[in-house]
């Protein structure tokens, strides 16, 4: 990035100590932290038990197709990080897992690599492509600023088959310091068709709302990631990052955003693929979110912690043991497939309805 009139390399030097600076500090937050806050919403569905069932764990067939892309199992790696020697390593180590398994993953901002070109390599981990379905991930105000031509040049650099567009507006009013972009919604379905790759919605913890969902199924995407609230939230994050700085008016959206459970239950009414994250810690959860309407489950900061404990192992292990109780829930309901698992009954909490 350029100096402009305005701004000193000083002050640029200042600006990209302080990005990688807080890129490694979410990491180390992630690793050590519970970043969990509120219910996904998942107690409040019932899946049906089949005392008739036939079906044997090692019976069900996990294989689904996404993007065109045939893929081991229906989990998306969530996109975490990148652009510091420590989010190489966690990227390297997602990406074995990701091919061993047949996975799709995504990488965390690519902002960074946009302002610090240097940090290229923790972010090229598709060099043989060998993943299944990689994406990269950028916030809107940058992705706009940036435009879809030269977000797509870096992409395809990095042999990524499409975008994440995470919304973030919560995170960022927990960076008191930091000067936040303005961006016009109505002028992301341009960005995305001219991007000319596939382009996923995503939120970072606090969900969407019926609102944004009619909006959003009308743009040309190519799904939507819930990241409801119940899971990782950036908020708290950027809350306990900055706590000194805070006042008690500033910790408000800790109490909002809607639960995972019923995002995915929203959305299903629309005729959009769905990736089901946020609270998603289970194999029993991703039946259940897989029974409300999700075609993906995706999470993040398990996978984090599990590195964390063995940055060889720890990811694959974490995955296949989530998906062995997925089989497990499965066998018990009588379902072979994910298609089969969709269509299967369920019986929802009386809250859903309150909460819609």
């Amino acid at each position: 990035m350029a100096a402009s009139p305005q701004t000193s390399p000083a002050c640029l030097i200042m600006q990209d100590e302080a990005l990688s600076s807080r890129k490694s500090r979410h990491l180390d937050y992630f690793r050590h932290e519970d970043t969990d806050m509120g219910d996904p919403g998942f107690d409040g569905v019932v899946l049906r038990q089949s005392a008739l069932s036939s079906v044997f764990p090692d019976e069900v067939n996990l294989q689904t197709v996404f993007l065109g892309a045939t893929l081991g199992a229906p989990l998306f790696l969530a996109p975490v990080t990148g652009g510091t020697p420590e989010g190489a390593d966690f990227n390297r180590s997602a990406a074995r897992c990701a091919i061993r398994l047949g996975l799709p993953m995504a990488t965390g901002s690519l902002r960074i690599l946009f302002e610090q070109p240097g940090t290229f390599e923790t972010f090229n981990v598709n060099a043989d492509r060998e993943i299944p379905l990689f994406f990269g991930n950028l916030g809107p105000a940058m992705a706009l600023r940036l435009g879809p031509e030269r977000v797509r040049e870096a992409c395809d650099r990095l042999h990524m088959h499409g975008l994440f567009l995470y919304f973030n507006h919560a995170q960022e009013l927990a960076q008191p310091d930091r000067e936040h972009e303005r961006f016009d919604p109505d002028r992301i379905p341009e960005f995305i068709t001219r991007f000319g790759a596939p382009v996923i919605i995503k939120e970072t913890g606090m969900g969407f709302c019926a609102r944004d969902l009619a909006v959003i199924s009308n743009w040309p995407i190519s799904g939507l990631d819930t990241s409801g609230a119940g899971g990782s939230n950036f908020f708290l994050v950027e809350h306990d990052e900055s706590a000194d700085s805070f006042d008690a008016a500033r910790t408000i959206p800790l109490q909002t955003g809607i639960p995972t459970a019923l995002v995915i239950h929203m959305a299903s009414s629309y005729n959009i693929s769905i990736i089901g994250s946020g609270g998603v810690r289970s194999g029993f959860d991703m039946a259940r979110a897989f029974s409300l309407g999700a075609d993906l489950v995706s999470c993040a900061a398990p996978l984090v912690r599990a590195w964390a404990r063995d940055p060889e192992d720890g990811i694959h292990a974490w995955i296949t043991s989530r998906l062995d109780q997925l089989r497990t829930v499965m066998s018990l309901c009588g379902t072979r497939s994910i298609g089969d698992l969709k269509r299967h009954p369920v019986t929802l909490d009386p809250r859903f309805g309150e909460m819609i």
